[in-house]
């Protein structure tokens, strides 16, 4: 029997996922990357990996819902189609919002960039990356779904077709390859594009889609007992990295860590994944808090949004009071932030995905 699809504690792991971003990004954001903000902003640059965690909850959830459609007609259909009205709506909205306030908002002259708009737009931006470099943060902040959708592209033709023994060596040949993908591409691609590429990313994102597989298996209760077995080291592995003070594209980030690092942060985030999806009364306790579900709920929204937001800020904040202070900065972008993000979940969103219900039927 296939396992539910909707577990509350992964959106309280989702929510932690985005949290870990915003944390990263409000130094950049803000215009004070120069660790001048004390040692508590100087460590955000260590919280680079929420992406990996949003990564293994994605390989997870992703391909338990394929592994419910097994045999089920059309259920490749149904899954793009579903994927596409949760994915393109509000990323092609807020593209157009961009290209809107590059046309009529004065100071913008960033976001001019069609090169950068394009590739967000046929979600190539992340190999753009590779070639001309980081386009202005609005665009590429989207690196991360271009990775997301060719999954979402790719992984299903395996997990809803092959056999099951054949879909979990693919699983391991993904985990194993990858660091060596990443090995032979390291001087041709530099850490930006070992970083971006989603063929060098397919083992965090294989790592999720594993669990998948044990999850619904006979393995399921082994699978539990040794992830709680191994909760400490996880946790101390994440630990150790979120107190790195530079991030995954960082010169002064070892070769070796480009190589397995990945792996191993997915390693221990699947570690994660496990331990909440067993549940229990302290894991319910930290993770299914109503206000961890909810931000967990709208987190797409918040990656989205929270970089236009943040340019706005920041210019009100130069135009009234330029020496501001980096909290107050970012305390008036956290609380715009949630509020829009509601918003847009609320009268956007959730709107649009009642209608793919006619399209995947």
């Amino acid at each position: 029997m296939r396992s539910s699809a909707y577990f509350p504690t992964l959106d309280g792991l989702r929510a932690i996922a985005i949290l870990l971003v915003l944390y990263n990004h409000v130094p950049q954001l803000m215009g004070r990357d120069d660790g001048s903000d004390g040692e508590f902003w100087a460590a955000s640059r260590g919280a680079w990996l929420g992406v990996d965690l949003f990564f293994v909850l994605s390989g997870f959830l992703i391909t338990n819902l394929l592994l419910r459609d097994r045999g089920q007609p059309h259920a490749l259909r149904r899954f793009w189609v579903r994927r596409a009205f949760r994915i393109f709506p509000l990323a092609y909205g807020y593209l157009l919002v961009l290209g809107l306030v590059a046309i009529c908002v004065p100071g913008f002259g960033e976001l001019h960039d069609t090169a950068a708009f394009l590739t967000a737009a046929t979600y190539t931006l992340n190999f753009r990356v590779v070639g001309h470099g980081w386009s202005a943060a609005c665009f590429s902040i989207l690196w991360s779904l271009c990775v997301e959708e060719h999954f979402y592209f790719l992984w299903p033709g395996v997990a809803l077709f092959a056999r099951e023994r054949l879909v979990a060596v693919v699983v391991v040949v993904l985990i194993v390859g990858t660091p060596l993908l990443r090995a032979a591409l390291g001087h041709a691609c530099g850490p930006a594009g070992l970083y971006v590429l989603t063929c060098c990313r397919w083992d965090s994102l294989a790592w999720g889609a594993g669990l998948a597989l044990l999850w619904n298996s006979a393995l399921q209760q082994r699978t539990v007992r040794l992830a709680r077995w191994l909760l400490v080291p996880a946790l101390v592995l994440v630990g150790f990295v979120l107190g790195q003070p530079v991030s995954a594209v960082d010169p002064a980030v070892p070769p070796w860590f480009e190589i397995v690092g990945f792996t191993g942060i997915a390693a221990a985030f699947t570690v994660l994944c496990a331990v909440a999806l067993a549940g229990g009364r302290w894991v319910h306790l930290l993770l299914a808090q109503p206000l961890l579900v909810w931000i967990g709920r709208v987190s797409y929204g918040v990656y989205i949004w929270h970089v236009l937001l943040a340019e706005i800020v920041i210019r009100i904040a130069d135009t009234v009071h330029a020496s501001a202070s980096l909290p107050l900065r970012a305390g008036i972008w956290f609380a715009l932030l949630l509020p829009w993000a509601a918003l847009s979940h609320r009268a956007f969103e959730l709107p649009v995905q009642r209608l793919r219900g006619r399209f995947s039927a």
